[in-house]
């Protein structure tokens, strides 16, 4: 459930779930578990450092269990929590490290996840660049139909042509993005993007 609310934007939600989860933690795992949920659902709630430290301390018991299914998914939620931390050696590392392991594995949510971050990382360093991990992002995404995923990779793709001044193709892949969100009923994302456009239309 933690997980869950943290993907849909309510993340009161989700912290009161990974907290209850703690709570009742009764083995090393159990509380791994829990570190991983809450710690996400703190970094997206702009609560990073905690966050971090959470997934950072978890990390190790999946390690030790070989346990890829908890493994595979934290490089992309510590990855953006280094991120939105501002921390963004660490979070290239991450996730360029994580690219490699999805790829081996075929699990296609997460590469496409991290390219996306990794888009949103660069675009202010290399435009080319960031594109090129978007692009990468829109299409594994769009062939295994994860919308949530793919509407946060539109709009960053939209974000991208703005900062280009190519506003058409930035409110082109912009509205894309706010039609999935309204249909799936994302929460705060469809605000943000519709300020954007409003933005983007007033220009």
């Amino acid at each position: 459930l933690s997980i869950a609310y943290t993907s849909k934007g309510d993340l009161p939600k989700a912290i009161e779930y990974g907290e209850l989860m703690s709570q009742k933690a009764m083995t090393p795992a159990d509380k791994a578990w829990a570190q991983r949920s809450l710690g996400w659902a703190l970094c997206r709630a702009g609560i990073t450092q905690r966050g971090i430290d959470l997934m950072v301390e978890a990390l190790p018991v999946f390690k030790a269990g070989k346990w890829l299914p908890s493994i595979i998914p934290m490089a992309c939620t510590i990855g953006e929590g280094y991120f939105l931390a501002g921390d963004h050696e660490n979070a290239r590392q991450m996730l360029e490290e994580g690219i490699e392991t999805f790829k081996s594995c075929g699990t296609r949510f997460y590469l496409g996840w991290a390219h996306r971050l990794l888009g949103e990382l660069l675009l202010k360093v290399d435009v080319h660049l960031a594109a090129s991990h978007l692009e990468k992002s829109i299409e594994v995404l769009q062939e295994i139909k994860a919308e949530n995923e793919l509407a946060l990779a539109y709009a960053s793709y939209g974000r991208l042509h703005k900062s280009e001044g190519r506003s058409e193709q930035a409110i082109e892949y912009m509205t894309k993005a706010l039609e999935i969100f309204e249909r799936i009923n994302t929460l705060i994302e469809p605000n943000k993007i519709l300020e954007e456009l409003a933005d983007l239309k007033g220009q």
